[in-house]
């Protein structure tokens, strides 16, 4: 009684142990994800409140750009200023006193201009004010770039690009005038007539840009950077020496994400793991944060540290009870091993019976399927009252073909340990064809476009319902995987090639989408071996497809990858 006893409190203590590790391992799992996306959460969240500052700070310098566009345009227009200079200089002032006023009425921005087109008059025409020590001052840049306004030269871009696509942002943009880096927004202006003004434009100094990335850490270690849409650096929270070489993993990261805007996770040019969020401003920059890992997972970290703790104790409290266990009661163990062994080999013996039901289910499931289609689809066109006589005719037609197959599939496979089926001579095309009009509606509804290209002159003496089977396996393997890998088109080709002279047949079937891993192309053709386990693989269509090819056909039947899907081959000797 007190050995009975004994064990059964080892037993229980032992279940006890093996139930609490894996809840200590979910625990962890769930523990360090939960606090992943809570910094995900927090980060993606400040990006969004973030974007809405400098969207309001970019949407304040278009709207003055739009306005003074707006004013520059109906000051010009109807006015001979083209070919009377007197009238355009009158207009030029005009539109001085009309930038002096808005400017000073302005928060943020640095400057206003209208540089006219090097076309009017003297050619070299803008009126530019300025904010410099705190007054509002005109600004003449002949006075510090006589012929600044050169096609070619990078540095007027602001223009020439406003020209060419209408609108224009840009950032770094160095003012020798001001002896500042400016963010620039500029926009071309037509008076009504067609004829090219000029551009107008703004500019607000960067270190006003980066004041508001400063703004916006989350922790003492953060960094707020800004980009183009090109991913170009603008600035940064931080003074980086080099920010093109220490932000490039961060832009490769970027660059290797899907831009759904959810957070990710990289390793910086540190070596430390950092997570990172982005959004899209109003005017296609892209504003971007990043933070180590250890400073938004430091709670994270020491629970982790804690359940790693219990989890290794757990582990260790199993081993010393599971030794204690197999030295105690290891004889009746053994012996129990034996009699397992044995029980085995019996079952061993029933496997064949378990196996072909298991086959004939796997057969009939698809035309089950297509019956339950056909009736679906006959119900509703008699619904509707589109279900004619022959629609009708053709619905049972089907279904009466599919009731064959199944038919077929049960007939064949109960006969197939029997040696005395009827091998006839019969086309490898048609069989394929055979094969492909039982998926028919399933590739079409798939969206799948199949091509049997099959030479017609190639026969085979052979059993012709298994050979169809086979095929309609490896099809149905060809259409999964089409699917599944999401590249369009869908294809499936289906071509035949003879070798003369060794009398050969190879049948391809190839599939487009993604090449299968190393890992499961050396035993996809293994019994009960599926990839698709969680859609209702079984693992025996490959299998079974082999087993006839190479048992009853003599023939091989192999798989590799090509460069833009797989192909399976099935090697035959010629018999008509």
């Amino acid at each position: 009684m007190k050995k009975r006893l004994i064990r059964a409190m080892a037993l229980i203590v032992l279940g006890v142990l093996l139930v609490a590790l894996p809840i200590e391992i979910i625990g962890l799992v769930r523990n360090q994800r939960a606090f992943e996306a809570e910094a995900e959460d927090k980060i993606e969240y400040a990006m969004k409140s973030a974007a809405n500052d400098l969207n309001v700070i970019f949407s304040n310098m278009e709207n003055l750009v739009n306005m003074l566009r707006a004013s520059v345009q109906v000051t010009f227009s109807s006015q001979d200023y083209i070919r009377d200079e007197s009238i355009f200089r009158r207009l030029k002032k005009q539109t001085g006193d009309i930038i002096k006023r808005t400017l000073e009425k302005t928060e943020h921005l640095s400057g206003l201009y209208v540089t006219f087109s090097p076309d009017l008059h003297s050619g070299m025409e803008e009126v530019w004010y300025a904010y410099q020590n705190g007054n509002v001052i005109p600004i003449d840049a002949r006075q510090f770039a006589p012929s600044w306004l050169v096609k070619g030269n990078p540095r007027v871009n602001y223009y020439y690009d406003a020209i060419q696509q209408g609108s224009y942002w840009g950032a770094l943009d160095y003012e020798s005038s001001l002896d500042a880096f400016m963010t620039t927004h500029t926009k071309s202006v037509y008076d009504d007539q067609g004829n090219l003004i000029g551009i107008v434009g703004s500019d607000m100094l960067m270190s006003e840009v980066d004041e508001t990335l400063r703004s916006i850490k989350l922790y003492s270690d953060s960094q707020v950077m800004l980009f183009d849409a090109e991913m170009n650096y603008y600035a940064s929270s931080e003074t980086k020496r080099d920010p093109k070489n220490e932000y490039a993993p961060l832009i490769s990261a970027f660059a290797n994400a899907d831009w759904d805007g959810a957070p990710i996770w990289y390793d910086s040019e540190d070596g430390k793991k950092r997570i990172a969020a982005y959004t899209t401003l109003n005017n296609d920059w892209i504003l971007a944060a990043t933070q180590t890992a250890a400073t938004v997972m430091t709670s994270a970290t020491e629970t982790r540290r804690t359940l790693i703790v219990t989890t290794l104790l757990t582990v260790l409290s199993i081993i010393v009870v599971v030794m204690a266990l197999i030295k105690r009661y290891y004889g009746p163990v053994i012996k129990s091993a034996e009699q397992n062994e044995i029980l085995l080999i019996h079952q061993s013996r029933q496997a064949k019976l378990g196996e072909l039901i298991g086959n004939i289910a796997h057969q009939c499931k698809q035309p089950l399927n297509n019956i339950s289609i056909d009736i679906s689809n006959m119900k509703d066109d008699y619904r509707t009252g589109e279900l004619t006589l022959e629609g009708f005719q053709e619905y049972e037609d089907k279904m009466r073909e599919n009731v064959s197959v199944m038919s077929s599939t049960i007939t064949d496979f109960a006969d197939f340990l029997k040696p005395d089926r009827k091998k006839e001579s019969f086309s490898i095309r048609d069989s394929v064809e055979k094969a492909l009009s039982i998926l028919r509606e399933n590739l079409v509804l798939n969206e799948i476009a199949v091509m049997n290209q099959v030479d017609e002159a190639l026969f085979l003496t052979n059993y012709r319902n298994e050979f169809i089977q086979c095929v309609f396996n490896i099809i149905e393997n060809a259409r999964d995987g089409a699917m599944a890998s999401g590249v369009r088109p869908r294809v499936i080709d289906i071509r035949s090639e003879r070798r003369d002279e060794n009398k050969v047949i190879l049948l391809h079937i190839f599939n487009s989408g993604t090449a299968i891993s190393e890992q499961h192309l050396d035993k996809i053709f293994l019994p009960y071996y599926s990839t698709k386990e969680e859609k209702g693989g079984t693992g025996i269509g490959l299998y079974l497809a082999k087993q006839i090819i190479e048992d009853h056909f003599h023939g091989e039947i192999t798989c590799a990858n090509q460069e833009t899907g797989v192909r399976f081959t099935i090697k035959l000797r010629e018999r008509k």
